[in-house]
This record gives C-alpha cells, structure tokens and sequence, in this order.
C-alpha cells in the first residue's frame, strides 16, 4: 500500500470514527471503549465497528444479563452485577456473543455517512426484534465460548446434573482463575448449589 492510500484510509477510519459516535447518539446508544451499547428488557446490545485500511467488519453482539451474571457467580466475582453495564461489553470476564458479522468496503469519505447511517439503523431494528427467545434460539450457532454458554443455560435451566456431566466431560480452560480452569470452578459451582 502506498503512503498516499495509507494516508487515505487514515482519513476515512477518523471519519468514520467521528460519524459514528454522532449517528450511535442520535439512536441513544453509549460508547465505552471500542463498542456502542445498549440495553433492553435485561438484554445487553453491543456493536463493533472495526476498520483495517479499506474493509469495515460490522459485528452485532447481544446476549441476557443472566449470562455474565452466572459466569461472575462461577468465577467467584459477583460484585462484578454492581460493576457499569458497560464492563458487560469491555470486560475480560464478559462473555462475548457474537450473533451477526459482515463486512464492507470503504474508499471515500462520502460513502462513510451512507455506510454508518444504514449500519446504525439496522442495529437499532436487531434491539427491538432481537430478544432472549431469539438469543436461546440463536445459541447453538455461537462459536466463540460455546463450552462456556452451554455450561451456564444448563445452570440457568437448572440442569446441574446435565452441567456438571458436562463439565466433567470437557476440559473447558477459559477463564483461568489461580490454578483452576473453567470446568474445575463450574464443578464446584454446581457441587455447592
């Protein structure tokens, strides 16, 4: 890429930057770090915008409080419920789901304001029609931490016995704590529900 095309971009992704946090509050939507936020009926709604030289990745998160809640219970940090609702989002003790991904090229200012425009209404319509039924019937397509999830909706459905037949199966070694990986504090967890 030439210093001239680097430069460009540079142009366009502080643009974009700029047009974006103005659009995301016109939709009411909070910034905190790299995502816009927001929530709904005890959801979490996140989006990320991520720009690398011409191609803009869109990815729409959400995902129930009870989520994070019961991992911050697992992990044995619950004083992480009275944390901003934004830690949801940001933190590294957060679950991430991921439940739409796309992508686009930019190549000029002009078509950022038409690019940011059409992504932040399309996030706005994903909260109001996105909700738990949709998120439970979307679970099974979420990759990324899917041990982890399955682990807590089998806690929050109240299946300790699936759960921990599960943990017991799988080694699950996100979220190290000290010496203990997932599977070995959710095993306790459970144990002492």
């Amino acid at each position: 890429m030439t210093r001239e095309e680097q430069k460009k971009f540079k142009e366009i992704k502080k643009y974009l930057e700029e047009k974006s946090k103005c659009v995301a509050k016109e939709y009411g939507l909070k910034k905190k770090d790299y995502i816009f936020y927001t929530t709904k009926s005890k959801m979490f709604y996140s989006v990320l915008l991520n720009m690398v030289e011409n191609r803009l990745s869109i990815s729409f998160y959400a995902k129930p409080f009870w989520l994070d809640d019961i991992l911050w219970d697992v992990l044995g940090d619950s004083e992480n419920k009275k944390q901003p609702v934004s830690l949801r989002g940001v933190g590294a003790y957060t679950i991430n789901a991921l439940i739409k991904k796309n992508s686009v090229e930019i190549y000029d200012l002009e078509s950022v304001d038409k690019i940011v425009e059409s992504v932040f209404g399309e996030f706005q319509n994903f909260v109001d029609t996105f909700c738990e039924k949709s998120f439970l019937e979307e679970i099974h397509n979420i990759t990324y931490q899917r041990d982890v999830i399955t682990t807590i909706l089998l806690i929050q459905n109240k299946e300790y016995e699936k759960a921990q037949e599960f943990v017991n199966e799988k080694c699950i070694d996100s979220f190290q704590i000290g010496e203990k990986n997932f599977s070995q504090l959710a095993s306790e967890y459970i144990g002492n529900i």
